[in-house]
């Protein structure tokens, strides 16, 4: 086997290898004759094909097979002969593939920077102090209570929070537009899942009442053809209903698996659930500024395919915390949601294998004398500041 390899730039090299002829012309005979003894064909017994045909029926699909494999095995001889360390999945062609001639084929990958990191030493790290408090647990079973609150039909004027069933049509001037009508939908007002103005102008209606809504949409707003157009809504409300909050019972309390609904056990789980979360925070706060040090003075290329790694472990990740399920294809989220954070994370990653390599790294962890404040317990919250540190970093 000969191989080469060919640096095409720095975290990519392409690698070419040749592989003899009589190798693969003998393995592919071999497969040929162990396929002959299971051929059965009209006219023959089986095993008793003549080899002629099983090479002219199986010939081709045989060394197809025999050239895959080799492939795969003589890569994976390759790179660890050459020492070579591969951030994703090469793309393996071969370039010369024909009976009697030396098999060659063409491996292009991506390998994980070699990084030598300007040392931080002496760079003070800061680790926040977290406590979760009384008030923390009372604020978080409050917005338990409000996401398992049940709607109840009012004879009243629509406020703030209160959800109507309404149907409505958009006008661009006198004419309809695309995708601006639905009929019995449900909107919670407050909520901002209408674009700015609509909501608010729907506060003081009542069920059965007709009105018209005056709006502009947002000039960066994903519909193109509506960015920035003045439009009209004609909306009919059919139902204002008000939001009903659960007691904090013994019921209540079983749905988040406490048995026998004890109120001092779910506090308790509350509190060491938002404990562990807040810890995590500031896990990542601490990794964020370890990254941080090491940017400013170190060039880190990253390989396209850490971060499409990167990218399907955060897709992953936010399908489980919003609920899609196991089976939610997370392909379909989009890579701009995820975009200011793939890059960082995947410089971390460089990073970070580097340095668990390294063991004369000092990093003195200073712990802060003020705590965060409270609102950072919230899982809401915490989301918030895990995105707004990842952004901050590409």
């Amino acid at each position: 086997m000969q191989v080469s390899v060919e640096t095409t730039s720095q975290i990519e090299r392409r690698i070419t290898i040749q592989v003899p002829a009589a190798e693969i012309d003998g393995a592919v005979s071999a497969r040929l004759k162990d396929t002959a003894k299971n051929v059965r064909l009209n006219g023959f017994r089986q095993g008793r094909v003549p080899m002629s045909v099983v090479q002219q029926r199986y010939g081709q699909d045989v060394r197809n097979e025999v050239v895959s494999e080799v492939m795969r095995e003589r890569y994976v001889r390759a790179i660890t002969d050459e020492g070579l360390n591969p951030a994703g999945f090469p793309q393996i062609e071969p370039s010369v593939n024909e009976s009697g001639k030396d098999l060659e084929f063409v491996a292009v990958m991506e390998i994980y920077p070699q990084v030598e990191l300007t040392s931080i030493e002496g760079t003070e790290i800061e680790r926040p102090v977290v406590s979760v408090s009384d008030a923390d647990v009372d604020e978080m079973i409050d917005t338990l209570r409000k996401q398992n609150a049940a709607w109840e039909e009012v004879d009243a004027a629509a406020a703030d929070g209160d959800q109507v069933t309404i149907d409505f049509q958009g006008y661009i001037g006198d004419e309809p537009f695309e995708g601006g009508s639905a009929e019995g939908h449900t909107l919670v007002i407050g909520s901002n899942s209408f674009i700015p103005g609509f909501e608010e102008q729907l506060i003081g209606a009542k069920a059965g009442e007709e009105k018209t809504l005056h709006v502009t949409f947002p000039e960066d707003y994903q519909a193109e053809h509506l960015a920035g157009k003045e439009a009209t809504f004609k909306v009919t409300v059919h139902k204002v209903s008000s939001q009903k909050l659960p007691e904090v019972d013994a019921e209540f309390i079983e749905r988040f698996g406490v048995e026998g609904g004890d109120q001092e056990k779910f506090r308790a789980e509350i509190k060491k659930n938002m404990t562990r979360e807040a810890s995590q925070a500031v896990d990542n706060r601490v990794k964020q500024q370890v990254l941080d040090a090491l940017k400013k003075v170190n060039e880190i290329p990253v390989p396209s395919a850490l971060v499409q790694q990167e990218t399907d472990g955060m897709k992953r990740q936010a399908a489980q915390q919003f609920g899609l399920g196991e089976d939610f294809d997370v392909s379909q989220l989009p890579n701009e949601l995820l975009k200011s954070r793939l890059k960082a994370a995947s410089k971390w990653a460089c990073c970070w294998r580097k340095l668990s390599r390294q063991t004369n790294w000092m990093l003195t962890m200073m712990p802060s004398r003020r705590k965060w404040p409270s609102w950072l317990s919230s899982t809401k919250t915490l989301m918030k500041l895990l995105v707004i540190t990842w952004a901050t970093s590409s």
